[in-house]
């Protein structure tokens, strides 16, 4: 998870001394709801950024959190949650059967600089290592581990979380219209880091696309330089008319990317098709695009179609997992 608005939510209140904290799942099993890797920011003016969850583990942590905050008591903590009746001390409340490990951590004002890296590496798609352990929060720019997370409990109160930074998911959306902007709201909350491309500059780098990371206004033809190779790579065509569709298709078509879908009805899609074959594109080429786009749940507004794109752009990437 790349987590930009739980940092960014650390860094405002770092910049303004406003007392914050961040809860992370260093560890976790089973059928825990918080992953390995979830996080949260929890800032004392009541702000919330993130999960560990959901349910009453993240209620639980919230309320210690503000507590700490409260008291301006900066001691981190470990602790480890069960889900299960019979788990004692370690009882989460939970019945689910799995398990996770949370740290709660104050943060101090010399974390500033470590925040606004992390926050800095997670724009560009920068490689790095984040560190967390009861003597600090650090990040090592450049740096990986060979998995992306690794905790180690040690003797005493020593332990060390280590979360390895770097390219995540990235979905290109072609055409920032009504879809494209639900779409990219909908990927958003799905981690994925998303780039909206229209030649409208209406719709482009002075649209209205407020859940995209970023927005690029140009010419339909030249998408190519801007989709580029990668197995983590998602590219979504929807643009405003066939013409335009089938004009990046084309350009997109040899990329080497997860996934490559189009937005259109089956007969629109066959006629894009055929004309693509006329013109020399191999048959086999084409059974690779995901069109028309989408899981077949009967979808008609253009929410209802972005999470049709969204389900059927997570399942792929679940499946190479």
């Amino acid at each position: 998870m790349n987590n930009e608005n739980v940092w960014k939510l650390a860094s405002d209140c770092l910049r303004r001394n406003i007392p914050a904290a961040l809860l992370m799942v260093v560890e976790s099993g089973g059928s825990s709801p918080g992953r390995t890797g979830f996080k949260m920011a929890v800032a004392a003016d009541g702000r919330l950024a993130g999960t560990i969850g959901g349910g009453i583990v993240e209620y639980k942590f919230v309320g210690k959190a503000r507590e700490k905050l409260r008291k301006g008591d900066s001691a981190p903590l470990l602790q480890r949650q069960i889900h299960g009746r019979d788990a004692g001390a370690d009882a989460s409340g939970m019945i689910c059967g799995g398990e996770q490990t949370i740290a709660l951590y104050p943060c101090r004002r010399t974390d500033l600089g470590v925040v606004e890296s992390l926050i800095g590496a997670i724009e560009t798609h920068d490689r790095g290592l984040l560190r967390l352990s009861p003597s600090g929060l650090s990040f090592l720019s450049g740096r990986r581990n060979g998995r992306d997370h690794g905790f180690r409990a040690g003797t005493g109160d020593g332990w060390l979380y280590e979360e390895s930074v770097g390219p995540v998911d990235t979905a290109y959306i072609i055409g920032g219209g009504h879809v494209g902007r639900a779409l990219a709201r909908i990927l958003a909350m799905l981690d994925f880091y998303v780039v909206i491309l229209d030649e409208r500059p209406d719709m482009g780098a002075s649209g209205n696309s407020a859940h995209a990371n970023r927005t690029i206004t140009v010419s339909y033809d030249g998408i190519g330089q801007y989709v580029p190779d990668g197995n983590r790579n998602y590219a979504v065509i929807m643009t405003p008319n066939h013409k335009a569709d089938k004009q990046v298709l084309k350009c997109l078509l040899d990329k080497k990317i997860r996934y490559l879908g189009m937005m259109g009805s089956a007969k629109k899609v066959h006629e894009i098709f055929s004309q693509l074959q006329a013109e020399g594109v191999p048959a086999k080429k084409l059974q690779g695009v995901h069109a028309p786009i989408g899981l077949p749940i009967g979808s008609h507004t253009p929410a209802e179609i972005a999470v049709s794109i969204a389900a059927e752009m997570v399942s792929l990437r679940r499946s190479a997992q």
